[in-house]
């Protein structure tokens, strides 16, 4: 069978396909301050409606953008379907002209191997080949088909486990360290589908999603549909939210920088002094992130406000346990901070 020919020009598409593209090009530029201009990418693809739009939004942005796009499957090995569909995005990827690469992992041995659970698992497997895949290749950035109804989710779940401000508002639409990228991250779910139809184009509904033993999917099969119900704008909500806390962390991240932190042999110190004089959102916060600096175990709100309530008495002294065997003691001149035992420092 002759497969069908693809526009190869933006204004060769439907005019909605065309929009839904220029929106994409548009968010990335205005809202993730990113330029996509001569980048080279790898598309995490599944062959899922959210990473095929990307795939192809991409694709029909590349002549315009000077775009460079690799795209990579992962197969977990969990679904009896998944070679078939692995076979199916190689053959996407031969017809866009698309370098592709895959792999297969055990995402089952590692879970039990590592004692987490199928979705963790999943994720640390998938991050771990694109990563791989992004420095074989020499490519800028991972895009990832991350979109508004997943970011309504990450909302709800946060907001489950107690998440703080801004990381209430959900996931970031660049992340720096893994060099990530979330293009589709404010579009809705129905606009991906649409596109995907004007344009012909068929996708993988994953089984596994309408599995309710898996957290996400509880809460985007029965809590989400909830919000949706009583605020049917409920994800433009979660977009404006997203847009107030991208600002505040931005705002946040230069402050907290400013605040001096000095690393000696055993630890990091935080002086009285750099302290002095700061509300208590912005002590609380160098607090964590110099708890977090050292290594695994979360840094609870209940152990924060403990270790906040004791510098404001100047408990010299005091000393405050957190996950992960990290500990802070209060002394005279401000707090110190190590992993594992406290060396004898006196008050």
């Amino acid at each position: 069978m002759t497969e069908r020919a693809l526009p190869l020009r933006l204004r060769d598409l439907p005019s909605g396909a065309a929009r839904f593209c220029l929106a994409v090009e548009r968010f990335c530029r205005d809202e993730l301050l990113c330029d996509l201009t001569g980048e080279s990418m790898v598309v995490a693809y599944s062959g899922g409606a959210d990473s095929k739009a990307l795939l192809f939004a991409l694709f029909f942005l590349a002549p315009r953008l000077d775009l460079t796009l690799h795209a990579a499957t992962l197969d977990h090995g969990l679904r009896p379907e998944s070679g078939a569909e692995v076979r199916d995005a190689a053959a996407v990827c031969r017809r866009l002209g698309v370098r592709f690469h895959t792999a297969e992992k055990d995402v089952a041995g590692y879970a039990a191997a590592n004692g987490v659970g199928l979705e963790e698992a999943g994720r640390i497997l998938r991050l771990e080949f694109l990563k791989t895949v992004r420095a074989s290749t020499g490519c800028g950035r991972i895009a990832a088909g991350h979109q508004l109804n997943d970011l309504a989710e990450d909302c709800l779940m946060r907001m489950t486990r107690g998440a703080g401000w801004p990381a209430l508002a959900g996931m970031a639409g660049i992340v720096d360290d893994t060099r990530i990228i979330r293009p589709l991250l404010l579009t809705p779910r129905a606009a991906i589908e649409a596109f995907l139809r004007e344009i012909g184009e068929p996708w993988h509904d994953d089984a596994m999603n309408a599995d309710d033993a898996y957290f996400r999917n509880r809460v985007r099969n029965h809590i989400l549909p909830l919000f949706l119900k009583e605020n049917p704008a409920f994800l433009d909500t979660v977009a404006d939210r997203w847009r107030m806390a991208r600002d505040d962390a931005a705002f946040f991240k230069d402050a907290l920088a400013a605040i001096p932190a000095v690393r000696v042999e055993d630890g990091i110190f935080l002086s009285r002094n750099a302290l002095a004089g700061l509300p208590p959102s912005l002590r609380v916060r160098k607090y964590r992130d110099i708890v977090m600096e050292l290594g695994k175990g979360q840094a609870t709100a209940e152990h924060l406000a403990a270790l906040d309530a004791a510098w404001r008495r100047n408990e010299g002294g005091k000393e405050i346990q957190f996950p992960g065997g990290k500990k802070a003691r209060i002394k005279e001149g401000g707090v110190f901070f190590c992993a594992g035992g406290l060396p004898d420092l006196g008050k």
